[in-house]
């Protein structure tokens, strides 16, 4: 298993010394920078050992992809703009949460909304693939999203995009917040990342609680050895990140 840290890519040194195997930035502030700012950001990322593997935080909030105010010209430009770069920084994989871009408006149809939704999902894709990108589709709590709450409707927008770089994520933080049994990850049975905070304050796995064991179990039993980044909140993260990165070792190794 590698283990990454989500943060700003003002933390790559930290992360770095930490000793992490990738850090997780999101997109939305990856393509905001200027031209100028973002090659002195390359080039500090080109200097160091560790790449921008995962990207999440794929779209700001100003985006939307479904309902009237959708604009495919818009959605497109931008994710040009934003592969191009995560390519450069060495990103293989995007998170698609965007909880407020991919919401169904209120009072929309939602059959509507969720065809605009898997449509919007395979241009994602496709344009993800030209850059080599992979997307992992999050299932969010409904507080974040009023579509997508679960592994298994993630797995029929997957099945319903039918992209072979289009896949699922699963993040302990969400399944906590939406009582989700873990059998969900074996039910699905492939995930292409993982996401790990805990259920209280969304803090960072300083302990191996319950739910991370059954979830680290769950994972075990589809074999599962890819990345997992920490995704949580935290007042020191430099302790810790260091601290939860020792716990989630010890489990793996």
């Amino acid at each position: 298993m590698k283990y990454g840290l989500c943060a700003s890519l003002d933390d790559l040194e930290l992360a770095e010394r930490l000793g992490f195997d990738y850090i997780e930035c999101p997109v939305s502030s990856i393509a905001a920078y200027g031209e100028e700012e973002f090659e002195k950001i390359l080039a500090a990322v080109k200097a160091s050992s560790l790449a921008v593997e995962r990207v999440n935080v794929l779209f700001p909030r100003t985006i939307s992809l479904i309902g009237p105010d959708a604009d495919k010209k818009t959605v497109d430009g931008y994710l040009e703009k934003a592969f191009s770069r995560v390519k450069a920084l060495g990103g293989t994989l995007a998170v698609f949460g965007s909880g407020k871009s991919r919401a169904i408006p209120e009072n929309y149809p939602f059959s509507k909304g969720y065809a605009e939704l898997v449509r919007a999902t395979k241009g994602i894709g496709e344009i993800a693939s030209r850059y080599g990108i992979a997307i992992a589709i999050e299932p969010l709590n409904r507080e974040e999203s009023n579509c997508i709450n679960s592994l298994k409707e993630g797995a029929m927008l997957q099945a319903d995009a039918a992209l072979d770089n289009v896949g699922l994520l699963a993040d302990l933080y969400h399944m906590l917040r939406e009582n989700e049994p873990m059998d969900n990850i074996t039910a699905v049975n492939d995930l292409r990342h993982t996401h790990i905070a805990l259920l209280e304050g969304r803090g960072y796995p300083l302990v191996k609680t319950r739910e991370v064991g059954e979830f680290f179990a769950a994972l075990a039993k589809i074999a599962y050895s890819g990345t997992m980044s920490i995704e949580g909140k935290t007042a020191d993260m430099e302790h810790d990140a260091a601290a939860a990165l020792k716990v989630l070792r010890s489990i793996t190794e």
